[in-house]
């Protein structure tokens, strides 16, 4: 059974994330260059934003007794398998697992101007599963 308070926990952590990474600087290359606390405050709120979601997918999935996913991307793919997300949102979050992966496995190779424009114009698919998760929590 899926627990409600661990996803709102979650729901929550990603709303101040993007409320966090909706700063005018935090989406600009130079301002990330000049400034290191910047530049890390935007990578660990991008980071868990992400995992909130992976977590959110991955707590669904296990409350469900769905096959686990072997992987944050594939996680995205088992709920758009169950009719929890549209395939193409499913294949967006996914690839933003894989940004999460880099900001947490590769960091020295973060290209400045990609995380500036994933702040800028891509975490309206973060929004699109808060907003997804909030109505699946109206449902329980």
């Amino acid at each position: 059974m899926v627990n409600p308070d661990a996803v709102v926990r979650r729901l929550l952590i990603l709303n101040e994330c993007l409320s966090e990474l909706a700063r005018p600087e935090a989406a600009i290359p130079q301002q990330l260059a000049a400034n290191s606390m910047l530049r890390a405050a935007v990578e660990r709120w991008l980071q868990t934003a992400i995992e909130a979601c992976i977590d959110i997918a991955s707590h669904v999935i296990a409350s469900e007794g769905w096959v686990p996913p072997a992987s944050g991307r594939e996680a995205f793919l088992v709920l758009a398998n169950h009719g929890r997300l549209k395939l193409d949102l499913a294949q967006r979050l996914g690839t933003a697992a894989g940004l999460r992966n880099l900001l947490v496995h590769d960091y020295v190779a973060i290209d400045l101007a990609q995380l500036a424009h994933v702040v800028e114009r891509d975490l309206q698919d973060l929004r699109e599963f808060a907003v997804q998760v909030a109505g699946w929590m109206g449902e329980i």
